[in-house]
């Protein structure tokens, strides 16, 4: 380690230790700048120095409990389960009968994919008396997590009998109904938690997702708009803003949405994807090629990525440059009727007339409808 890094390292420590002292010894202000502290460092990705700060608190019995709620779920954030689970275990010793440190350590075994210890401390916050709405809801998270979703519907439904304002409730029982085929539900209830709660983002987003389903794109493209203002950061609700506006042949607002994506996460494949598609459908198709090749990178087996690879050249009337493409989606999707017909078009390009008639018919064999005048008319 170089002496700068050491330097950095000690400088970094020496913070945190300041910040827990200040925290440990004083009252709300240094709770509002831990709290600070905890956003900046997960806004900037460093998990290392969250996990740090938890391993050094002196001694986590002795923490308010407000406190155990604010660094568990930056545990969560940050992906930390276990430290998470060291933090709400120590509170399940300081609170022996109470349901809050046993549903948050519910919660971060079921976020882990534990799902059997999680429903054994599901059943033990149920039996302790407080607030059981939220230990209903809780439970109806993990049961989601698992796609039981008649299960957790119950759970939501029951939490929502114990108290009718939770909107976090209505978010997820909205989302059940969905997995469920219950749409016109669904929506009911994602307007009900908005409705509870207008600072929702995840209400907003997923009442946009099903207006984007119906094809209400105006709706869907206001919806996720609402979330970015309440998520700004929110990389699911920009994705979901360019689809809109993408299936809304808004390509020129989609590319800005995803370039957004792309600012946040430079290798986010589905971004490049419809980004290029975009710039291919405003006739674009230099531009297209360029963010289809970072496509590749990232989905370097991808049937849809080469063969728009392949339309590009195309479009471009470089033949011989698309031709490895068609045929590298036929080796990944042999039935794919349109990219058999490019390839019909490619050969006779290039002036292979017998190949060309080969590629014609199976698309027609595949019921690619322009295919088959092209397979008898020679």
């Amino acid at each position: 380690m170089s002496p700068w890094s050491w330097y950095r390292r000690l400088q970094k420590r020496s913070q945190r230790r300041l910040l827990l002292n200040r925290f440990l010894s004083e009252n709300g202000a240094s709770k509002e700048a831990l709290g600070r502290w905890l956003d900046e460092r997960l806004a900037a990705g460093a998990r290392e120095e969250v996990a740090a700060l938890i391993e050094e608190l002196p001694d986590p019995l002795e923490l308010p409990t407000e406190t155990y709620t604010d660094l568990i779920e930056a545990s969560y954030r940050a992906q930390l389960f276990e430290r998470g689970l060291s933090l709400a275990e120590a509170w399940m010793r300081r609170e022996p009968d109470a349901a809050a440190p046993l549903n948050q350590a519910a919660r971060l075994h079921s976020l882990a994919g534990r799902f059997e210890q999680a429903h054994e401390l599901h059943r033990l916050a149920l039996t302790c008396a407080g607030d059981r709405a939220e230990s209903q809801y809780q439970l109806g998270c993990t049961l989601l997590r698992e796609e039981r979703y008649a299960e957790a519907e119950a759970a939501f439904r029951e939490a929502l009998a114990l108290e009718p304002r939770l909107g976090k409730a209505c978010t997820n029982l909205g989302y059940a109904l969905d997995r469920r085929g219950e749409t016109e539900q669904a929506i009911q209830y994602f307007k009900r938690a908005i409705q509870l709660d207008p600072t929702n983002a995840e209400g907003h987003l997923n009442l946009g997702a099903l207006y984007g389903e119906m094809g209400e794109v105006e709706l869907a493209v206001q919806l996720f708009r609402k979330t970015l203002d309440l998520a700004p950061d929110s990389i699911e609700a920009r994705m979901s803003l360019g689809v809109a506006c993408y299936n809304g042949a808004r390509y020129a607002e989609a590319i800005a949405e995803f370039d957004r994506v792309l600012c946040q996460q430079p290798q986010h494949g589905e971004a490049l994807f419809y980004m290029a598609v975009s710039h291919s459908r405003l006739g674009a198709h230099r531009r297209a090629l360029q963010a289809f090749r970072r496509a590749e990178r990232v989905f370097p087996e991808d049937a849809r990525v080469q063969y728009y690879l392949g339309l590009c050249h195309v479009n471009m009337n470089e033949y011989d440059k698309a031709l490895p493409f068609f045929r590298k989606v036929l080796e990944l999707t042999p039935d794919d009727g349109r990219s058999h017909y490019y390839l019909g078009i490619v050969y006779d390009k290039l002036g292979q007339p017998e190949l060309a008639q080969q590629a014609y018919q199976r698309a027609d064999e595949l019921g690619h409808r322009v295919a088959a005048a092209r397979a008898t008319v020679r």
